[in-house]
């Protein structure tokens, strides 16, 4: 029997960034995360990660109390008993993450071996853009972030647009994809900017120059459970790819099942964890639809997410064309660059799968700690 739970701990990590960037709506001057702490009584350690969000910390504490004495290798019972309770799906997700690394490291078995094993050794990154600059236009930017990620070693990248009327963006997306080399893959990603219309003539201009899908175009909710207004999209010929905000598996049976998007996107910081991903990718897999993860986040969130990304089902019979992508944020993140010994690295466009135990990676305490600015124990 693996060694029970001993100790748990909530943090909360904070940095500036040097230049503040983001998506269309809003422009982030901060970087920030919900880091869990699990520690046996043997002294192995698990970490897990979510997003911030009010009152999130508090609630991550009080699940964490409530598996002091537990067995980590009945993880599926403990985030039973988790989700009965109704609490936030993000704090669940962190346990999660950090439960399967946790017993990972117990049995000296990487998280995908958890699961099975992994279906591919390596994973395709594409370069995720931290969005607008306040002082600089999309003229520059875009074109910036494109180059300086293929200079990288990126084979795909997504820029983020909507700040602006399309009558400006729409010409620069035309130039950007004639400027950029026909082997690297272009997407784009929204963040809700857009109205039905606007969408619409957007993704026009996006499918007649060879973009490889449009993310969340439409607002992400308004009833709390599933993103509305998809379905008058279906005319347009580019794949919609949407899902990130979507807290657990029947609120992705719903959308998977209403037709409203062709490329699923969970996050597993917030929809329950590596366990529950599988479950929505493979659900997506049984109606034709890949599943490509959201990540936004730091180092220890990035490796669960290679280790879900290696378990995603083919959603044809001919693997290659629609395998899982990594998305790989290109923001200043201290809790990305500095907190693990083992940094993934790129090779050949790709981030390999660790075969480590747990997931893969090896977290400098002195340095998460240095980014704490909440501690809940």
């Amino acid at each position: 029997m693996s060694s029970r739970i001993a100790r748990t701990e909530v943090l909360t990590l904070q940095h500036p960034v040097v230049t503040p960037r983001g998506p269309a709506a809003v422009t982030y001057s901060s970087r920030e995360c919900v880091i869990v702490r699990l520690e046996d009584a043997d002294g192995v350690v698990g970490w897990g990660e979510t997003y911030t969000g009010p009152g999130l910390a508090a609630v991550a504490s009080a699940l964490g109390e409530q598996l002091h004495g537990e067995v980590p290798s009945q993880a599926r019972k403990l985030l039973h008993h988790m989700l009965a309770s109704g609490a936030d799906t993000m704090a669940i997700s962190a346990w999660s993450i950090a439960l399967d690394d946790l017993r990972g490291r117990q049995l000296g078995l990487s998280v995908a071996d958890l699961y099975g094993g992994r279906l591919r050794d390596s994973i395709r990154a594409y370069a995720s853009s931290g969005g607008y600059q306040n002082d600089a236009g999309p003229e520059t930017t875009w074109s910036d972030d494109v180059s300086s990620a293929i200079a990288d070693g990126f084979t795909a990248v997504k820029i983020r647009i909507g700040r602006f009327a399309p009558r400006r963006e729409a010409p620069l997306l035309e130039n950007l994809r004639a400027q950029t080399d026909a082997d690297v893959e272009l997407m784009v990603d929204a963040n809700g900017a857009y109205s039905v219309p606007q969408a619409i003539e957007v993704g026009r201009v996006l499918e007649a120059n060879g973009y490889r899908w449009f993310e969340e175009p439409l607002i992400r909710f308004r009833d709390g459970l599933s993103y509305p207004g998809y379905e008058h999209l279906s005319s347009l010929d580019i794949p919609i790819a949407a899902g990130e905000g979507l807290p657990n598996r029947g609120a992705f049976a719903q959308f998977v099942t209403r037709g409203a998007a062709d490329i699923i996107q969970p996050d597993i910081a917030i929809c329950g964890g590596i366990g529950e991903g599988v479950f929505i990718a493979e659900f997506a897999a049984l109606h034709g639809k890949p599943t490509v993860p959201h990540a936004w986040g730091g180092a220890i969130l990035l490796a669960a997410t290679v280790q879900f990304a290696s378990l995603i089902p083919e959603p044809s019979e001919l693997p290659g064309l629609t395998s899982p992508l990594l998305e790989f944020d290109r923001f200043e993140n201290r809790m990305r660059t500095e907190i693990t010994r083992t940094p993934l690295a790129l090779e050949d466009g790709h981030v390999r799968v660790p075969v480590t135990p747990g997931l893969g990676i090896e977290i400098d305490e002195d340095a998460l700690r240095a980014l704490s600015v909440r501690l809940t124990d």
